[in-house]
């Protein structure tokens, strides 16, 4: 490889001056080299010499900062060797440490120091680390919750919040909420301003409709940008039926006909236009046995499937007219109002204790540097920033894409109206939204500055640097073909056109093996797509074990200045969105082949096995009548009791928990005397020894140090041990307190859901490490094995009961108190919407920065059940590029490498399976790709100890095993039917199973809320309003119901005989009552002869009738029915429902129809008697529907 030297593009960074900079600097581009080079320019100019101390240079962490310090320093040595007289270098070798290089919570805190007098805050505030800012706050909002609930019954505004979204047992529910909530509304420029828009936007006039607000806009423009994409997809399938004489003759009449559906649906406009004319149903393809070409009707099948299926989702979101839409919002406007108002509350709180601690946290630090660098009530820069700013000749900001408003903000202050800026980042590695940063700032630059040497003189500029000095051009290759092929503005933000494309700066010598790899596990497990992921895990950890063996063993060399040397094991990272606890399945996995290993778990090191054995030591030395810590303790590697001994223990003696049973067996083991020995010596050394002494104390007696370190990924093991040492010291330094203290401190941080970050990995060891994407971000590495390509995206952030944006502000649950449900309004709904497809396009960026990590070999593993069926599906909807709206419908990373892997013509194996398409061509380079399965993973020898298996002496039938291996359960259908049925269980199901089997399951919209007892005032709700119902309807004399004076003395019957509660009784709604019984269903029932009423039943049916892969075997349903009676030509059955209803009772009858469509089977089957009628009765609005 030669010596890297600066590209025109680089020199222009340079050399640039005279106005903002942006420069836009792909991985591998030399980022850090051109900085510094640019920064040492201006302070060498002959003409104009600065000072290094004359530039503000923030960075986005500490170590980032003195590692630039670092170069920087080290750049200026270099040049001093050359020019060793020359009195200005010779100045710098001092200025560099007076430089203000940071990141920008350091430079905030500094001016504020700086300017304390200015803002009445005190200048010796002290910056909380994060920790211990999350205890205040928790503080404060217990102490803030005391006060809330002592004012209840005056507090107007904070009732509300409490009733809809306090449930649960505690008010832990209102703590995940509020707090979350308060971190996100910091983060805005002016918080109180957006809470007011928030407030602005729930104050709703009477006659808005749902398309008039912004989430109905944003919605109604989202269904037809998807009506669009399906109805292109209608036409692809349309006209590759048509290819096939058969085809098109069966298939076009229906394509057809679903193409006018979806156009009339795209031109809706309004919001219950498009609530009552939404396409329910599609029908089905009819059958086609023998087609000209059988792959095209694959395609066909799957094109119109996945587009559908789409639309139904985006439909999903119209789930009831615009007059109910607006009612939810009214309902929610409370609690959101109530929120906002504790939020203030808890603001001014958190502020003042702050305050009286003499504490800023980071937040404050930057709201602090706003008011300080702002005039009051605009947003000019203060005479303050004036005077700060003129100390810099320029202001370099570094991963300017991880900034977020509030820093965009501080830095605009500082700057000479902005004209002396230089940042410098890639969006495309822009991966901390999580943390609130916002790629939108830099590409809002990005796409309005021109070109260097295009603008005019002062105006903004850009520069892009695109030629890596990190990868191999085959590397850059693979990276351009995926990412051209599948990043696009609309799925991801940016565009990945010629611009963005990676070039290659270096040459490599050559190697003989593939420089890219993807490898295809297809598990043999019988589930759908989404399985547990232990469940999945052993399989690729064990494929990925096998092939770092071989790239150590056979002979695999890479380039190392400018020669080859054979691969070692340092040379190798594992990286996974999110290792886990899958860290450990793979280091066992290596530790098999006696490959060394280390890993970055990331997480909380309160959750490794070795830290909760080591706290669970320190509970039983503070008090040992804690079943679970002991229990834990003494199973441990330490102690080594078996599950047997500690059973036989238990049962050994009636002693009320583990400790006292331990001291009371008749006759002790010498194990376990040994274990209550130690015990008894280490509580009286605890009661003496401060609390970091006891800990090393109990580390060295027990050796649990070395006991983990002896383990596969021991190293992270024994840090890990220490780390929480080191936090023991911390605390003992800070809180001073003891052993009860430290362990109801942990007690404290595990409820809260604090994390504690494992150490860094010690990077000299000659080990594979195991990282997460986003640890790796800024490093390289030879070589790169991707792996859990098929991880889900976590998207459960959307599950909160309450959603912020910037734009589209704030969205909650709506929770129905009478019904006992929540589900989400349409103003979460939308921001849901828009924060998955952010999320998604973040996805994309994590991938692009997984893959240019790797220097020399990038080999990817995609291990998944249904992998087949998912090939289908993208060679299917495949084109080149890839359409925005199938980029942006991936599941999971895995997707996009699937897309571009169909589209070379070396996927053969992936063909095999999911047939061929019209985008596939052959490429500049040629990737290694294999399609197997688990099970034949599984016959392949596996190594153990540097030994191959086979040379274990048991003779093996080769028949017997092959006949084993491929057995196949053939009752797997009845394995995943339910063995027992309920009636009630079929309303909803799905009918049809074909189109289920890809389909995503959905989130159900309605979901119960627990119930706070305090809050229910012994008055009942919905379920509970329905069951009372249903429970008067079984007893009541129903000639007694004709009057309302009837009901009301049948009522009081019911509860003096002890039939109904006076809740239930109370709740049972007498109108609605008579109105049944005065109309003529009503007239009808007393007409009856002798009407049955709950009966139950129990039969066995086929499960065929309910799962057509279940066919041919029993299942047992249940049911009860609540009234049927005999005329002269059948069975009459009626169904009494309570549901509230909003969209009319025909549209709920539709959901009933498969329970009491079981209540006729059962019955028809039982008295030998057909079924004339089956009815539904809604007491809502008074009337029998029939079903």
């Amino acid at each position: 490889m030669g010596e890297i030297r600066l590209t025109p593009a680089q020199q222009a960074v340079v050399d640039d001056r005279g106005g903002a900079l942006l420069v836009s600097a792909a991985a591998g581009s030399g980022k850090t080299k051109v900085l510094v080079d640019r920064l040492l320019a201006q302070v060498c100019d002959p003409e104009h010499p600065a000072n290094l101390d004359d530039f503000l240079m923030i960075t986005y962490t500490k170590a980032a900062a003195a590692e630039l310090r670092g170069k920087i320093a080290a750049e200026l040595s270099k040049r001093l060797a050359a020019e060793p007289e020359n009195r200005h270098l010779q100045r710098q070798t001092t200025r560099i440490y007076m430089a203000q290089i940071s990141t920008v919570h350091a430079f905030c805190a500094s001016i504020l120091r700086d300017y304390a007098h200015l803002l009445d805050i005190p200048a010796d505030f002290r910056v909380a680390e994060e920790q211990e800012a999350a205890e205040l706050r928790q503080e404060v909002f217990d102490a803030l919750m005391e006060q809330c609930y002592a004012a209840l019954s005056e507090d107007n505004a904070l009732r509300p919040l409490i009733d809809q979204f306090g449930y649960g047992r505690d008010d832990r529910r209102l703590a995940e909420l509020l707090l979350p909530v308060y971190s996100a509304v910091r983060c805005r420029v002016d918080p109180e301003r957006w809470m007011q828009a928030c407030e602005a936007a729930y104050a709703l006039p009477p006659e808005q409709k749902a398309e008039q607000t912004p989430w109905g806009a944003y919605l109604i423009e989202s269904l037809k940008k998807t009506a669009a994409w399906v109805e292109r997809n209608l036409k692809q399938a349309l006209r590759l039926a048509q290819e096939d004489a058969v085809l098109g003759e069966k298939y076009a009449p229906k394509l057809t006909e679903n193409l006018e559906a979806v156009r009339a649906l795209g031109a809706r406009t309004g919001w219950d236009d498009i609530y009552e004319n939404r396409v329910l149903s599609f029908g089905t393809l009819p059958p086609v046995r023998s087609p000209e070409y059988p792959e095209k009707k694959d395609a066909v099948q799957n094109l119109r499937k996945g587009a559908l299926q789409a639309l139904k989702d985006a439909q999903a979101c119209f789930y009831a007219p615009s007059e109910r839409i607006m009612a939810d919002l009214q309902n929610t406007a409370a609690p959101i109002g109530g929120l906002l108002e504790l939020l203030r509350r808890f603001d001014r709180q958190y502020s003042q204790e702050k305050r009286r601690r003499k504490l800023m946290d980071f937040s404050d630090l930057e709201h602090e540097a706003i008011r300080l660098l702002r005039q009051k009530g605009s947003t000019l820069p203060s005479a303050a920033a004036r005077e700060i700013g003129a100390k810099y000749r320029e202001i370099l900001v570094d991963e300017y894409q991880d900034s977020n408003a509030v820093q965009e903000c501080i830095f605009e202050a500082v700057s000479q109206n902005g004209k002396n800026r230089f940042m410098v980042g890639d969006v495309k590695q822009s991966i901390y939204r999580f943390r609130l940063a916002d790629p939108g700032i830099f590409l809002e630059k990005y796409e309005t500055y021109a070109d260097c040497g295009a603008q005019k003189p002062g105006e903004p500029r850009k520069i892009l640097l695109s030629e890596n000095f990190r990868s191999r051009p085959e590397i850059l290759r693979a990276v351009n073909d995926v990412f051209g092929l599948v990043m696009s503005r609309e799925a991801a933000e940016l565009n990945y056109g010629e611009q963005e494309a990676l070039r290659s700066g270096l040459q490599f010598p050559e190697t003989p093996q593939p420089k890219v790899e993807l490898h295809c596990i297809e598990l043999d497990i019988e589930t759908a797509e989404g399985e547990q992921r232990a469940e999945k895990c052993p399989e690729e950890a064990a494929f990925v074990a096998a092939r770092i063996h071989r790239l150590l063993t056979d002979g695999t060399q890479i380039a190392e200045k400018d020669a080859l040397r054979p691969v070692r094991p340092g040379d190798i990272v594992i990286l996974m969105r999110s290792p886990g606890r899958a860290a450990a399945e793979y280091a066992s996995a290596l530790a098999r082949y006696a490959i060394p290993c280390v890993t970055d778990r990331g997480g909380s090191i309160l959750d490794a096995t070795e830290v909760e054995v080591l706290c669970a030591i320190l509970q039983i030395l503070d008090n040992p009548h804690q079943d679970v810590p002991l229990a834990t303790a003494m199973a441990s590697q330490v102690f080594e009791f078996s599950p047997d001994e500690l059973a036989s223990v238990r049962s050994a003696s009636r002693a009320s928990d583990l400790y006292d049973c331990l001291c009371t067996v008749p006759s002790p083991d010498a194990k376990l005397e040994g274990f209550l020995q130690w015990l008894g010596e280490e509580r009286a050394r605890a009661k003496r020894l401060p609390l970091t002494e006891l800990i090393d104390d109990v580390l060295r007696k027990t050796g649990l140090e070395e006991v983990y370190a002896s383990m596969p990924d021991g190293v992270r093991r024994a840090e890990n041990l220490r780390a929480l040492r080191e936090l023991a010291a911390g605390f003992e330094a800070s809180k001073g307190g003891g052993l009860l203290q430290w362990n109801r401190y942990l007690a404290g941080l595990r409820e809260s859901g604090t994390a504690v970050a494992p150490p860094d990995t010690e990077t000299g060891t000659d080990a594979v490490r195991i990282m997460s994407i986003h640890k790796s971000k800024g490093l390289e590495f030879p070589i790169v094995v991707l792996s859990d390509l098929s991880r889900k995206f976590n998207l459960q952030d959307n599950a909160a009961a309450v959603l912020l944006d910037e734009e589209l502000l704030i969205g909650a649950n709506v929770v129905d108190t009478e019904q006992g449900t929540y589900y989400p309004g349409i103003a979460k709904t939308a921001i849901a919407q828009k924060k998955v497809r952010q999320s998604v396009a973040e996805e994309l960026r994590v991938l692009y920065v997984a893959m240019t990590r790797a220097k020399e070999m990038l080999i990817m593993t995609h291990c998944s059940a249904r992998l087949a069926s998912r090939l289908e599906k993208w060679n299917a909807a495949l084109s080149e590029p890839v359409r925005p709206e199938v980029a942006a419908s991936a599941l999971c990373m895995g997707d996009w490498i699937l897309m571009a892997a169909l589209c070379r013509t070396e996927a053969g194996e992936l063909f095999a399976a999911a047939g061929p398409n019209e985008v596939s061509r052959v490429w500049e380079d040629t990737w290694t790709i294999t399609y197997q399965s688990a099970q034949a993973l599984r016959t392949q020898p596996a190594r153990a100890g540097g030994r191959t298996q086979q040379a274990l002496r048991t003779p093996v039938d080769a028949a017997e095993l092959e006949r084993q291996i491929s057995y196949v359960y053939p009752h797997m259908a009845a394995a995943k039917t339910a063995s027992k049925l309920t009636a009630t269980q079929l309303k909803g199901r799905a009918e049809d199973f074909e189109a289920a089997e890809e389909a995503e399951t959905p989130e159900p919209r309605y979901r119960t809320v627990e119930r706070r007892k305090h809050f229910t005032h012994g008055a009942l709700h919905g379920r509970e309003k329905g069951s009372a119902t249903h429970l008067f309807m079984q007893f009541v004399r129903y000639a007694q119901c004709t009057t309302p004076e009837g009901v009301r003395a049948e009522r009081e019957r019911l509860m003096r005989e002890r039939f109904l509660t006076p809740e239930q009784a109370e709740a049972v709604d007498c109108e609605k009552i008579v109105r049944l019984f005065q109309g003529p269903f009503g007239k009808r029932i007393l007409n009856a002869q002798e009407p049955k009423r709950e009966f139950k039943f129990s039969i066995l049916t086929d499960a065929g009738a309910y799962d057509p892969a279940a066919a041919g075997e029993q299942v047992m349903l249940q049911g009860v029915v609540d009234c049927f009676w005999q005329e002269p030509d059948g069975l009459v059955i009626v169904d009494f429902k309570t549901d509230r209803l909003y969209d009319g009772p025909e549209r709920k009858a539709a959901d009933y129809a498969p329970q009491i469509g079981a209540y006729a089977a059962a019955l028809s089957r039982i008295f030998q008697t057909p079924v004339k009628a089956r009815y539904l009765y809604f007491f809502d609005c008074g009337e029998a529907v029939e079903v």
